[in-house]
């Protein structure tokens, strides 16, 4: 019975160092997304630029990645799809685009990327950015503008008004 206890205890102890042994080193790879600051407020027709960096020390080779890039609105729709393949090794950094369709909507929006290889390892991470409609920023230049337009033919007719003024009081 003891004998028979020591051999269950080792192939358990056997098992559990051959499962840490086999496991990917796709869980020590790491990897970030952002927008930059330029890029954080985009009008609709335009394209968002997104930074990928990706770190994986544990990789000893060279490995393709499958990295897929989705655009979605506030509900969960995608607005916008790319999908890349990239060959790493420990390290990678690089900028995609994607062209936001001219018909979105102003709004907060969402890119979720994917990264991952032909075999386990699949990783996702999000970055936001904002889409401006044209239309309203139109408008906000354009109303200060003529705003600023009328305030400038005020200021004429005022000092044009006490000038005057001033000649007939000298007349």
């Amino acid at each position: 019975m003891k004998k028979l206890n020591v051999a269950i205890l080792s192939t358990l102890i056997i098992s559990l160092f051959a499962g840490l042994l086999c496991v990917s080193n796709a869980k020590a790879m790491s990897a970030t997304v952002s927008i930059p600051e330029n890029y954080a407020e985009v009008h609709a027709g335009e394209k968002v630029y997104i930074e990928t960096e990706i770190k994986w020390p544990e990789n000893d080779n060279r490995k393709d990645l499958i990295i897929e890039y989705s655009v979605k609105d506030q509900n969960g729709d995608e607005v916008a799809y790319l999908k890349t393949l990239k060959a790493i090794e420990t390290q990678a950094s690089f900028m995609e685009s994607i062209a936001i369709p001219d018909s979105t909507k102003g709004g907060m929006y969402r890119v979720d990327v994917t990264i991952k290889d032909y075999e386990a390892l699949s990783q996702d991470v999000v970055a936001s950015f904002k889409v401006v409609e044209i239309g309203k920023d139109l408008f906000n230049t354009y109303l200060l503008i003529i705003l600023g337009v009328v305030v400038f033919i005020a200021i004429l007719l005022t000092v044009n008004v006490l000038a005057l003024t001033k000649f007939k009081k000298k007349s």
